[in-house]
């Protein structure tokens, strides 16, 4: 159905009850008619008392419930929208039908008026019957298959008891035009009118009891919305219990008049929980004025029921005071006041949930904050509870590199800055919906809460990324001790192992050559010494910061021995991250490591300048070696190091001296070329893919 389509429904369904409302209230103000219906019209069992009052009850059902049922069905077409209608107009009809009635009786030869006269007992009965299945109709969808029963036997009631009463003959003047005549159909009606009544109002306990049921185990605001609907209801199948009391039982006449009461008040606690619990976002634009409405219907009956129990209560008290009644509405009105503010908070919660205060809002998001998952996952969570609490289709919040949105659709977003320029919230009513002025002020009011979890997710990350650095950097460290100790300490002790085995040898035959030989062991020993003393420096000495990598070099250079002089030269250093500044300190460490070992040179420089991109030169005037010759350890070492920036590794050699140069970018991912590792993001790669 389309928008224009369910306006002109909506309008129809208004229009109608209100008329035959106001219409009949127009017809008693102005003709001066007897308080009692006409006989015969209607087919309950009530007391004469409270047939007297149905037309009363008629006015307040189509003035509550036309606008009621307007609105749902013009906002979300749903059955309960439309047994409301129905009710409204029906509840209109028969208020129209007991005044016509009466005044056709009184002046005679109105139009219709038999029609007009039974009208008053048909009216009513589909609404009201259908009433008893509404609470399973609104609190659950799909239903269980002994609900969609119920539903079912409820229809079918409200379609007897309504069939009977448009066709019953009824008694004396006026004549029904729409009757059956038959006398043993006749004479069943009011059976099948008794059973279909009692049904109604078992189904009415029975769906009170689901209510019941349902709200003990609900929580937060689905529980706030039962509420209202089931206390609602309760009062409203308390009163439908008073009507089907037989009229010779003889009640007191406080029941009669609780049952003229409690319906009004019954629905008007129903008709503000059906409408929050089908509608909810969709009351954006409604919602200011449902909330003055529910709270004036709520003020005005407690106050007709207060001024009913005192006027009851005190001449039970004072029985020869009848002065004392003259200050009941002062009484009244003193108790009323106090009521008003209470009433407020409750509507506004029932109504806007838990939008209806910001700082609720704010304390329930605060209370979150310590039990958020850190990093985008928290973030995520805190922009689902406030697109729950605040009844969203979508909230998203950005902040730099962090993102987090929850829900979808909405077009109507509107976007809400975070405090310090640090991001923005965005929010978005459902579809066809706007965001209130409420809703509006409460997202302001959070942004600063917001932009807090934003700071402790940033840092979550940084926090996040230094951990994948720290673990990054021990297992380089491992792989590159595991390589000096299996091609480099590894075999020297072995030689060392295999050279004492032959000492012991000689010292049998030559002690001489014995002598020669352990002395060449000490030397060996002493040089992998050496090489241990170095591969520890190397590990402990990797610069924390850009700024260390030049002391850093220099301190190296000292350990390598007086028979070597290096320079160092290192500029631009500072713009550097540190994982960089780290892979160009064990390059530079890896290739002034072979050149005073193997070189024999007299001089190296190290020269590390960034502009733009990163250079490195390692030059030496040793006699230089064999390039093609297969690549060791230090030299796989460095070219991995350099291939996990994206970056290029070449080394010249002549018997003048040996220059090691290195390119890479200055800014960019980094990749751990090993077995696969972690990207400065802190993702897996896969190693292959990287080189």
């Amino acid at each position: 159905m389309t928008t224009a389509a369910r306006r002109a429904v909506a309008i129809v369904v208004w229009v109608t009850s209100w008329a035959f409302a106001v219409a009949a209230l127009i017809i008693g103000a102005v003709a001066d008619l007897p308080p009692d219906p006409l006989p015969g019209v209607f087919l309950s069992q009530a007391p004469e008392e409270m047939k007297a009052r149905f037309g009363d009850i008629g006015v307040t059902v189509a003035l509550l419930y036309g606008p009621v049922a307007a609105l749902i069905l013009f906002r979300r077409p749903h059955p309960v929208g439309i047994i409301l209608a129905v009710h409204a107009v029906g509840s209109g009809v028969t208020a129209f039908g007991v005044e016509y009635g009466l005044l056709g009786a009184e002046t005679g030869g109105l139009p219709l008026w038999g029609l007009a006269v039974y009208a008053a007992g048909w009216g009513f009965v589909p609404g009201t019957f259908l009433t008893a299945v509404v609470p399973l109709l609104v609190t659950r969808t799909p239903l269980p298959r002994w609900q969609r029963m119920v539903v079912a036997l409820g229809v079918a009631a409200a379609l007897a008891a309504f069939w009977v009463s448009l066709t019953q003959a009824g008694t004396g003047s006026p004549v029904n035009p729409l009757a059956i005549a038959n006398g043993a159909y006749q004479a069943a009606i009011p059976s099948v009118y008794e059973v279909a009544a009692l049904c109604a109002v078992g189904m009415s306990v029975l769906s009170a009891g689901v209510l019941v049921s349902r709200w003990s185990r609900s929580r937060g605001r689905a529980r706030i919305d039962l509420s209202w609907l089931t206390v609602g209801f309760i009062v409203v199948t308390l009163s439908y219990i008073v009507l089907i009391l037989p009229a010779g039982i003889g009640v007191p006449g406080w029941v009669i008049e609780v049952g003229i009461v409690a319906p009004i008040l019954g629905q008007v606690l129903m008709s503000a929980g059906i409408v929050v619990m089908i509608l909810g976002q969709r009351l954006a634009g409604v919602e200011v004025a449902i909330s003055r409405i529910l709270l004036w219907l709520l003020l005005s009956v407690t106050g007709v029921a207060l001024y009913f129990a005192v006027v009851v209560t005190v001449p039970l008290i004072f029985p020869t005071s009848g002065t004392v009644l003259l200050v009941v509405p002062l009484v009244v009105a003193l108790a009323v006041l106090p009521l008003r503010a209470w009433l407020q908070r409750r509507v506004d919660l029932l109504v806007y949930g838990d939008g209806a205060d910001a700082t609720q809002v704010l304390a329930r998001l605060g209370a979150q904050i310590g039990g958020l998952t850190p990093g985008p996952r928290g973030l995520a969570s805190l922009a689902e509870t406030i697109r729950r609490v605040l009844r969203l289709a979508r909230v998203e919040i950005r902040a730099g590199d962090i993102a987090a949105m929850v829900g979808e659709g909405g077009a109507r977003s509107v976007v809400v800055p975070l405090p310090g320029g640090l991001g923005q919230m965005v929010a978005a009513p459902p579809v066809g919906q706007r965001l209130d002025r409420r809703t509006l002020t409460v997202l302001t009011d959070i942004a600063g809460l917001v932009a807090t979890v934003v700071r402790l997710s940033e840092s979550y990350v940084v926090l996040d990324t230094a951990r994948a650095d720290v673990q990054k950097r021990r297992a380089e460290e491992r792989r590159a001790l595991r390589r000096q100790l299996h091609d480099g300490l590894g075999p020297a002790l072995a030689g060392v192992s295999y050279g004492l085995a032959a000492v012991e040898n000689l010292m049998a035959t030559d002690r001489s050559a014995a002598r020669a030989l352990l002395g060449e062991l000490a030397d060996e020993v002493r040089d992998r010494l050496r090489d241990v003393r170095d591969l520890a420096g190397e590990v402990g000495e990797t610069p924390s910061e850009p700024d260390d990598l030049a002391p850093a070099l220099r301190r190296l250079s000292r350990r390598l021995g007086d028979g070597l002089s290096v320079r160092i030269d290192v500029t631009g250093v500072e713009l550097l991250d540190a994982a960089r500044a780290e892979a160009l300190h064990l390059i530079a460490a890896e290739a002034l490591t072979n050149v005073a070992r193997h070189a024999r040179a007299r001089t190296a420089e190290v020269r590390i300048a960034v502009d733009g991109e990163i250079t490195l030169c390692i030059q030496d005037d040793g006699g230089g070696f064999a390039v093609t010759a297969t690549a060791g350890v230090g030299l796989a070492s460095m070219r991995e190091r350099v291939a996990a920036f994206g970056g290029r590794f070449d080394i010249t050699s002549s018997p003048k001296g040996t220059t090691v140069s290195v390119t890479m970018p200055s800014h960019g991912p980094s990749w751990a070329v090993d077995s696969g590792g972690w990207d400065g993001r802190g993702a897996r790669i896969d190693a292959e893919a990287a080189r």
